[in-house]
């Protein structure tokens, strides 16, 4: 587990960014994600990686089916269509506003852990707020609790304000106990939403 203050404000550029084939405009970013089934290949990801400035290609897969393998990307993350800009968001790790959090250098660590993730999320509305933490971190546990022997797991809590000690440590504890891999990387990241009276989890954990 890491805690480190944050130093979004020192650089404005994103840490990720998502981009789609045939664009003219290559805004920079460190993480360069994209949607596997776009139809990338492997000429079309170096002019991104080069054209964005990007020290990590990350691909998204949204399906079930079998793609080309790529090495030039440096890891996979499954997910729903629909969860796209969520782990977009929750890789961009600059944004991350309150004194919990982890930097770009974390991410590039997770990502030399494996290189096949599995994303998910949820999320929880109502008063008072530790309640909302607890439904929250009682639906990711039972949502992790294959990847109880993972290698690496990063988990985002977003809320309309900073997070209490107390709601900061039921959510490690409830994730760490999960886990039976001791040598595990665990990383958190903190940042706010404006949504009143919620409180979201999201996570990404090495499935390989």
């Amino acid at each position: 587990m890491k805690y480190q203050l944050d130093k979004s404000q020192i650089n404005d550029l994103p840490c990720a960014a998502l981009y789609r084939p045939n664009i003219d405009y290559f805004p920079l970013a460190i993480i360069a994600c994209f949607i596997i089934s776009d139809g990338w290949d492997v000429q079309a990801l170096l002019e991104l990686k080069e054209k964005a400035e990007a020290d990590i290609l990350v691909g998204l897969q949204t399906d079930d089916q079998d793609h080309e393998s790529l090495d030039i990307i440096e890891a996979v993350i499954k997910c729903q269509l629909d969860e796209v800009n969520d782990v977009v968001e929750l890789l961009d790790v600059k944004s991350a506003s309150t004194i919990i959090g982890i930097d770009v250098a974390d991410v590039k660590s997770l990502f030399e852990c494996g290189s096949s993730f599995q994303f998910v999320q949820t999320s929880a509305t109502g008063e008072p707020e530790l309640d909302m933490v607890k439904t929250a971190t009682h639906k990711l546990i039972s949502l992790l609790a294959k990847a109880h022997n993972t290698k690496g797991l990063f988990v985002g809590m977003q809320s309309v304000q900073s997070l209490p000690l107390e709601s900061l440590a039921y959510v490690t504890e409830a994730v760490e106990g999960l886990l039976s891999n001791d040598a595990a990387s665990i990383y958190y990241s903190s940042s706010m939403s404006d949504e009143p009276n919620s409180f979201y989890l999201k996570a990404i954990y090495i499935e390989d």
